[in-house]
């Protein structure tokens, strides 16, 4: 067998995903740019609105990142199960003349309160969640309120599909996090037509966003790479990649080694011995450090300023 990808193949499913993509969004969703939805009040208003003037199109990486979260919620459901569950449940309102939207993951229908589960796939464990999963929940909650009369429980559940971590999170209902939620609505709207530019906000995203180059907060304001230096940007591109895919397998081999219980591995064809043993690491907890101590604190802090390069 070949040691090579089937181009051919892969072509063949790029022109296919990317043609069931855009139909299952179509009956899932709807057309996006005729709406605000609840994604885009967590995320950053520029991408928003380049996303629906300028729809881009998803690579099949980016597609197979997306089916892992359709995996993440079939997993949900199957957890569920003997609950009355209400997958992809819309709720729609309305801010200046504009339609507000809601599709919400599950929600589960209680006796006397109805609770929303927001279902997110990640490729590494959390201990907090991110804030625009919480704008975006938070959104969903007030405009069920708005609508219904009645406040709902709500929690995030975060899953890694590869390792089996899964994490969650309740959300309480903030007046003041949904007011900002609908001035967050207003700015999209009036940059939408045309009345102010959209801001850029950094979220953890920002390196796959399809308009990085044109951000105002990244490729708008840079300067162009000199020629001579291009080929070692794209060196270290290419080993940060190689990087990133030797932690996972690495963590591949390391979770069998856990859930064996095995200490040491020997490789016959590569020449190698693996261990893996637990460690203990002490560390000094600076934030409580600081609530507790604060003069402490401030005569052991040491101040510092260094250079740290990101490559988005």
């Amino acid at each position: 067998m070949s040691k090579n990808p089937p181009k051919k193949l892969i072509k063949y499913m790029r022109k296919s995903i990317s043609a069931y993509a855009k139909q299952h969004t179509k009956e899932t969703l709807g057309d996006r740019k005729e709406y605000i939805g609840a994604s885009d009040i967590g995320g950053c208003p520029f991408k928003t609105v380049m996303s629906k003037n300028n729809p881009p199109e998803n690579s099949l990486e980016q597609e197979l990142i997306f089916f892992r979260g359709h995996i993440a919620e079939e997993f949900v459901n199957k957890g569920l199960q003997g609950l009355k569950v209400e997958d992809q449940y819309e709720i729609i309102s309305e801010l200046s003349g504009f339609p507000l939207k809601a599709h919400i993951d599950k929600i589960v229908r209680g006796k006397n309160r109805d609770v929303v589960i927001e279902v997110k796939s990640t490729s590494a464990p959390l201990y907090e969640p991110y804030e625009s999963w919480i704008l975006q929940v938070t959104f969903q909650m007030g405009l069920i309120f708005e609508k219904t009369g009645k406040m709902p429980d709500a929690y995030i559940l975060a899953l890694n599909v590869n390792t089996g971590w899964i994490e969650e999170w309740e959300v309480e209902f903030d007046d003041l996090v949904f007011e900002l939620c609908l001035s967050k609505a207003e700015h999209i709207i009036a940059a939408l037509r045309g009345e102010c530019e959209p801001k850029a906000i950094i979220q953890y995203y920002c390196g796959t966003c399809p308009f990085k180059m044109q951000c105002p907060k990244q490729g708008q304001f840079a300067e162009d790479l000199p020629t001579a230096l291009q080929e070692d940007l794209e060196f270290i591109k290419a080993s940060k990649a190689m990087q990133k895919e030797a932690k996972r397998r690495e963590n591949r081999i390391k979770e069998y080694m856990v859930n064996m219980g095995i200490d040491a591995l020997k490789d016959e064809m590569t020449q190698s011995v693996v261990t893996n043993k637990e460690m203990q690491s002490t560390r000094v907890d600076i934030d409580k450090l600081k609530q507790l101590h604060p003069e402490v604190y401030k005569e052991c802090v040491n101040t510092s300023s260094y250079y740290r390069m990101n490559i988005l």
